[in-house]
């Protein structure tokens, strides 16, 4: 049973683009495990917590973390989804905190060299109350392959190139911000964004679902993966390093666009072969890639935090 433990948590607790934001998702995951949480308390009113959880923010700098750490000595840990290298700022920011939980695991060194107390923690989880499993038979299936997202370009600038290449061969629809962004890229089947359980009724549409990270970083990807797989999809991912340890055999992976190519025309020909891996992803998921597990595990870093920080930010 996990402990009362009383958490003060800052960052974007409302809606953004469209979308719900992540801290929701992680505030209601604490509170259903039994933990307390303070949204956004005032600086002057801090309550007495034992963690300060921020994420990305601007409200949070530099001389925010410092006030906290004046006024209470618990950690302040701060949680972040997302490619932090396009927010330089950020960094002046993570290291003023105890520890930094974030997912670019390839750029460990640097951050540790410049004193930044970089910890490996992905947030590669979803919220089972909005992603969930529509049953769809194979017949009902409208869309061969399905990408979402937005359409800015990836760190070698070749999800578009790979996208017009999957729609040569095959019928490709996609949602996202921004529709005449992806029109102007060529793409010719657009929608405007499926966020949240809108997300969970086109995946149960689509007999593959198309997830391109906008960087092939160690450690860091897109978290559509387990939202495929909660929503008891098939999902094609093009392969980051570290990978296998989360999403296991539960996706099918691809590196190149001539393999994705290859392997998109193998299982549209193969329908009994993708629904047993998503029937063995939406069981993985449903145990594994769950708000509320990645919670506990936090738990699990604050606890032996206390005891010996040591262990979580070794030195160069």
């Amino acid at each position: 049973m996990t402990k009362n433990y009383k958490i003060a948590m800052f960052g974007n607790l409302g809606i953004s683009y469209g979308q719900i934001c992540d801290e929701n998702h992680i505030r209601d995951a604490f509170k259903d495990i039994g933990c307390t949480v303070y949204e956004n308390p005032s600086l002057d009113l801090l309550p007495t917590v034992d963690l300060i959880l921020t994420f990305k923010s601007n409200r949070v700098g530099p001389n925010t973390i410092k006030e906290w750490k004046t006024k209470t000595t618990v950690p302040v840990f701060i949680w972040s989804f997302d490619n932090m290298d396009r927010f330089s700022w950020f960094y002046d920011v993570a290291k003023e905190c105890d520890l930094w939980l974030g997912e670019e695991l390839g750029r460990r060194e640097r951050f540790l060299a410049k004193g930044i107390p970089f910890y490996y923690f992905p947030n590669h989880v979803v919220n089972s109350k909005y992603f969930h499993k529509i049953e769809m038979g194979e017949q009902f299936k409208e869309y061969d392959v399905l990408f979402t997202g937005t359409p800015y370009a990836d760190d070698k600038n070749s999800k578009f190139e790979i996208l017009r290449a999957v729609q040569e061969k095959f019928s490709l629809h996609v949602y996202g911000n921004n529709p005449n962004g992806w029109r102007n890229q060529g793409m010719k089947n657009v929608y405007g964004p499926a966020f949240d359980d809108k997300l969970s009724e086109v995946i149960s549409k689509s007999k593959i679902v198309l997830s391109i990270s906008n960087t092939r970083l160690e450690g860091y990807w897109s978290i559509r993966a387990s939202q495929v797989l909660l929503c008891g999809g098939f999902c094609l991912q093009r392969y980051s390093p570290q990978m296998e340890k989360e999403s296991k055999d539960c996706v099918v992976y691809w590196s190149e666009k001539d393999d994705l190519l290859e392997k998109i025309d193998t299982y549209l020909k193969s329908p009994e072969l993708r629904k047993e891996v998503a029937d063995k992803g939406y069981d993985y998921a449903k145990k594994w890639l769950t708000n509320e597990q990645r919670c506990r595990e936090l738990l699990i870093v604050f606890e032996n935090f206390k005891l010996n920080k040591e262990l979580f930010v070794p030195k160069i």
